[in-house]
């Protein structure tokens, strides 16, 4: 008996509906139609799986997919190439160059998730504190969004190299810490994308890595593209928050690295902002006993039971 697959799913919904869709709208529209039920197993994410099947089976002669249009990204079926009409195309054109609806909890309640995430991630394995803006001496809050980054995050090498290594690293001038950089956003499309990406240009970039971060981030094609060309520009990175299950997110873009970090723009950091204060305090006297030193300074790393109950409060606000 043959197994029903995405590209069984896609070709029910398209058939159905007519219309061209995007892979997004191709699966709620099917749940809608009840066709999810065929599935066998479909994973965390099956509409990233259906868009994936999609965008191979495609590149096929004999596929029986076709591009409607690819800004938006929109799919169709070849036999009904000839009757999808402007209207149709210019309705989810429409439909998915509206901004992402923003939602009601604050940035800095993200803050618990991106902490949790960095944490065990073997890119980055680090600490993180919150830098508060408004603790900044003589400066306007809007300036300092453009001076202050959101969170700075520290790699201690402790568990990583011997004691030995990391003294004979210090003789030869090697530094063995990673000073990371990041703006925190709830979302980020098309509309709003240039202006939060050099804000974190202006606010992160002195650090070895900087960061942009989102919970909700647009998957549209010219969206994407435009992301691209900025990171390989500028260098930020981009980070994709997973609320629901903080080690799955996923670093879309990767930031250049910088070997050593800005004095002038760090100095300037340093001395106006207690909380920058504090993470280099710790810094610097956990270089000098090779151990981290006032970890609890830095923002808690939520178990999962806290995190549970962080997530229910998340989306009752």
């Amino acid at each position: 008996m043959k197994v029903y697959s995405f590209k069984d799913y896609a070709h029910d919904v398209l058939t159905t509906t007519k219309k061209p869709l995007g892979y997004k709208e191709i699966w709620e529209q099917g749940k809608q139609l009840g066709y999810d039920a065929k599935l066998g197993s479909r994973g965390k994410t099956p509409w990233e799986s259906l868009g994936a099947q999609l965008y191979v089976d495609i590149k096929r002669e004999d596929s029986i997919f076709c591009f409607v249009s690819k800004k938006p990204t929109l799919f169709g079926l070849k036999k009904y190439k000839d009757e999808y009409t402007v209207r149709d195309i210019k309705e989810m054109q429409a439909a998915e160059e509206k901004p992402i609806a923003e939602a009601k909890y604050n940035e800095r309640d993200l803050h618990p998730v991106l902490v949790k995430y960095l944490y065990g991630n073997r890119h980055f394995s680090c600490l993180t504190k919150t830098i508060y803006h408004e603790k900044s001496s003589k400066g306007k809050i809007h300036q300092d969004k453009w001076t202050y980054p959101d969170l700075i995050g520290v790699y201690f090498p402790y568990e990583d190299f011997e004691t030995l290594t990391l003294s004979t690293l210090d003789i030869f001038c090697q530094k063995s810490f990673k000073i990371f950089s990041f703006e925190m956003k709830k979302s980020l499309d098309l509309s709003s994308l240039r202006e939060k990406y050099f804000q974190t240009v202006s606010n992160s970039s002195w650090a070895n890595e900087g960061y942009l971060v989102a919970a909700e981030i647009s998957d549209d094609d010219a969206f994407m593209s435009e992301l691209s060309l900025l990171n390989s520009a500028f260098g930020i990175g981009v980070i994709k928050l997973n609320l629901d299950f903080p080690e799955q997110s996923e670093i879309l873009f990767y930031s250049q690295k910088r070997e050593n970090i800005d004095v002038n723009i760090f100095d300037k950091l340093i001395n106006k902002n207690q909380d920058v204060q504090i993470v280099f305090n710790c810094v610097k006297e956990s270089n000098k006993l090779l151990r981290i030193v006032d970890e609890n300074k830095f923002d808690k790393v939520l178990d999962d039971i806290e995190y549970e109950k962080h997530l229910l409060k998340l989306k009752n606000t």
